[in-house]
């Protein structure tokens, strides 16, 4: 155990991790003035702009929230570095921990950080993670234009019918997600659902009540919640 967090906690991997963050730092500077740029072409005014920054700004704290608990989650199993260079660059803890758990059981352990959880199967689970999230960059970077085409052709310039196949993707995603804690059950299921209700009424009060605000936060509020939920339930159960 010792053994494979001093390499998962190595120096080395604090040095690239400090590149990546500075490369997306920069990157997102540069989109900020190219925006504001634009912006001012437009006529837009400069109070109106900062305004709306600020809004995008306080909006990311709730969803920021979901995705350090998870960082906390990962760290003691699979060090600080890693997990801190996927989810600042993914940002999605549900696909790094179900990669991680594929690379551990295609090396014959049941669970991350579980007994014969070595330095090899950490070094599997690093790969699982960077392999299967690199295809859809390379996608978007290779063939974007030609997926364009070809999905224009396919279903015209009709709104409902893009939102229609928009939608369908989306869940198709979360399906992937939600299969595991169906067939095994225990906290898993429990997480789920509770996810799932408190998405549910949220879903309600914003369409119901008329309160958009909340559509920013449901995501993160739910995710938050469920996770609140099943520590409840292992303390009472």
């Amino acid at each position: 155990m010792k053994d494979y967090l001093q390499i998962a906690n190595n120096k080395i991997f604090f040095f690239c991790g400090a590149i990546m963050i500075t490369f997306i730092v920069l990157q997102s500077l540069l989109f900020f003035r190219l925006a504001y740029n634009e912006g001012l072409k437009l006529g837009l005014t400069k109070a109106k702009m900062l305004r709306a920054f600020r809004t995008g700004a306080i909006s990311t704290i709730v969803p920021t929230i979901a995705v350090i608990v998870a960082l906390i989650t990962m760290v003691p199993v699979l060090g600080v570095p890693i997990p801190w260079i996927r989810l600042s660059v993914i940002g999605s803890a549900p696909y790094e921990l179900m990669a991680a758990g594929i690379g551990a059981k295609a090396m014959g352990v049941d669970s991350l950080g579980g007994a014969g959880y070595n330095s090899q199967v950490f070094s599997a689970s690093v790969w699982i993670m960077c392999i299967g999230s690199v295809w859809s960059v390379s996608l978007v970077a290779f063939l974007l234009k030609r997926i364009k085409k070809r999905y224009t052709k396919n279903i015209g310039a009709d709104p409902k019918w893009r939102a229609v196949l928009m939608n369908a993707a989306f869940l198709g995603v979360f399906c992937i997600f939600i299969a595991d804690p169906i067939t095994k059950g225990g906290l898993p299921l429990v997480t789920l659902l509770c996810g799932a209700s408190i998405m549910t009424v949220l879903a309600l009060i914003i369409v119901k009540l008329k309160q958009n605000w909340l559509k920013e936060f449901a995501l993160a509020l739910s995710m938050i919640g469920a996770m609140a939920c099943t520590a409840l339930f292992s303390y009472l159960f």
